[in-house]
């Protein structure tokens, strides 16, 4: 992440390394009255408090004046509760505050308290030294494994090893103190799997403590104990190991033969989506004869879900698309928007400066979007659509322009737009495999905005998906797969196995 300059800030970080030399120093002496050192050293425990306080209190603001769940006309009580109860923990937490490990954690607690990572807390500074004791683990199902371990180190030999308990508790215990609460919805099992590796790293949180020492399980011998040897590691080969023992896959980009069939790999729905959707079209015909199709989705956390139905267009044919996922009655279904100051501003923001980024549709479409907020700005209405539908009546669907078999590829990466494709993919007859999915909320439309502080943004959602459930996914694959999704070849020849025994080959 970029630095961001803030002089009183930075003063403020030069203060705190003077005070850790004074404390030091203090520490081999008798007690002294208070010195300058000291009174620093209580300044800069101020701030951090003050900071975190302003902050929560504007994150809050700012969930119950824009979020559509805090709108008493959405009926969903269960986000009204969370709300306040994360609130009155987050406000007391910020009393407590001292540092800047301690302002983080409180406000990404507070973010994470709603079950959705679309609101989160996203600090402008980080620690450029986490502590950690020479070894990281992975989950892989129930199984926590070391996935790395610095060689020379007291942990150098547990490379494959399994964590079965650290201070009497297991892994999940752990996982559910310090990652639940902090980092990811551990109700989720693909974000257990994000989170898996930073369970023996620590930041410095103060509210949450960290084992002292862990029992390993190797093939062959007797369990063994280790005294964890906590110490710094820069970021910078933190993120490189980080790299190493990721458990999702990396898509790529691009139309390709494979087998029989046709593989199309769109890792992000971005603006990298574009020539994709692009290749599909000008193919369209030679994709409709072969005897599968695999929209491969690995590493895919989101962006714009119209790239999914683009490519599924094209394909399947626009009539078949729109009659199956576009069914939404006239001036009802679909997204609505909380009509809010912040969130018309937003909207104003995405039409003028994004939109001709993106190009003519997506200006329409925020337009558009921008008319129908202040329309009901100026009517008194608090959404920009009615947040209930009449029954639809689904409307006489085409035949498909594709005969052969769909086939979705996912990972525990995919989430929010991704959450959307796969689920319109789902209902257009294609055939998950891969891993299972990551999950969100019928919640749209994310806006970060700046802190009082700035030394973080927090989000809120402006819009909700009236025909979506409230919770989407995960979503749990027709066959699962065992080996190193990250491993292209052979992912490819499993599909093409699958492919053939769905079509009735030997």
């Amino acid at each position: 992440m970029s630095a961001v300059q803030f002089p009183g800030l930075i003063a403020l970080l030069r203060v705190s390394m003077i005070t850790i030399t004074g404390c030091a120093l203090a520490a081999a002496g008798s007690a002294a009255p208070q010195t300058a050192v000291t009174q620093a050293a209580s300044r800069s425990a101020a701030f951090w408090r003050a900071s975190a306080i302003d902050d929560v209190e504007a994150a809050y603001r700012m969930l119950r004046e824009d979020h559509p769940g805090a709108a008493p006309e959405v009926g969903d009580g269960q986000f009204q509760k969370t709300l306040e109860e994360a609130h009155t923990l987050a406000a007391s937490g910020a009393l407590q505050v001292d540092s800047f490990a301690g302002y983080a954690a409180t406000l990404a607690r507070f973010a994470n308290a709603f079950g959705d990572k679309h609101v989160r807390s996203r600090p402008v500074l980080e620690v450029a030294k986490p502590d950690w004791a020479g070894l990281i683990v992975s989950r892989r199902g129930a199984h926590w494994i070391v996935a790395d371990a610095e060689q020379g180190s007291p942990a150098g030999t547990l490379l494959n090893a399994q964590l079965i308990s650290c201070d009497g508790r297991t892994p999940d215990d752990w996982g559910a103190k310090i990652l639940g609460h902090y980092r990811v919805d551990w109700s989720v099992d693909a974000q257990r799997i994000q989170a898996a590796p930073w369970l023996l790293i620590s930041e410095g949180n103060p509210f949450v403590p960290r084992p002292n020492s862990c029992v390993f399980a190797q093939t062959g011998l007797a369990n063994r104990r280790l005294a964890l040897d906590w110490r710094p590691v820069s970021r910078s080969i933190l993120a490189a190991r980080m790299d190493k023992v990721s458990l999702f896959g990396a898509a790529g980009f691009g139309v390709r033969k494979v087998g029989t069939g046709y593989w199309i790999a769109v890792q992000e729905l971005t603006d990298n989506a574009v020539p994709v959707a692009a290749a599909v079209k000008a193919q369209a015909a030679e994709l409709r004869e072969a005897p599968f199709v695999v929209l491969d989705l690995r590493g895919d956390g989101g962006g714009s879900s119209m790239f999914g139905d683009e490519i599924a267009a094209a394909i399947l044919g626009e009539g078949y698309v729109r009659a199956v996922v576009g069914d939404s009655l006239p001036d009802c279904g679909g997204e609505v928007i909380r009509v809010s100051d912040n969130n018309l501003r937003q909207l104003q923001m995405y039409h003028d400066v994004i939109g001709p980024k993106r190009g003519p549709e997506f200006t329409k479409t925020f337009g558009d979007l921008l008319n129908r907020a202040e329309a009901a700005r100026a009517a008194g209405r608090g959404f920009t659509g009615p947040l209930s539908c009449p029954r639809k009546a689904k409307p006489p669907r085409p035949a498909p322009s594709y005969r052969g078999k769909l086939f979705l590829l996912t990972d525990g990466v995919c989430f929010s737009s991704c959450l959307d494709v796969v689920s319109n993919w789902r209902d257009l007859g294609a055939i998950q495999l891969g891993q299972t999915t990551d999950a969100d909320t019928h919640y749209t439309e994310v806006r970060d905005d700046a802190m009082p502080s700035g030394l973080s943004t927090f989000s809120t959602m402006m819009g909700i998906d009236i025909d979506s459930p409230a919770r989407e996914g995960p979503f749990v694959p027709s066959e699962i797969y065992e080996g190193d999704i990250r491993d292209t070849p052979a992912l490819e020849a499993w599909v093409l196995r699958i492919a053939a025994k769905r079509a009735g080959n030997p």
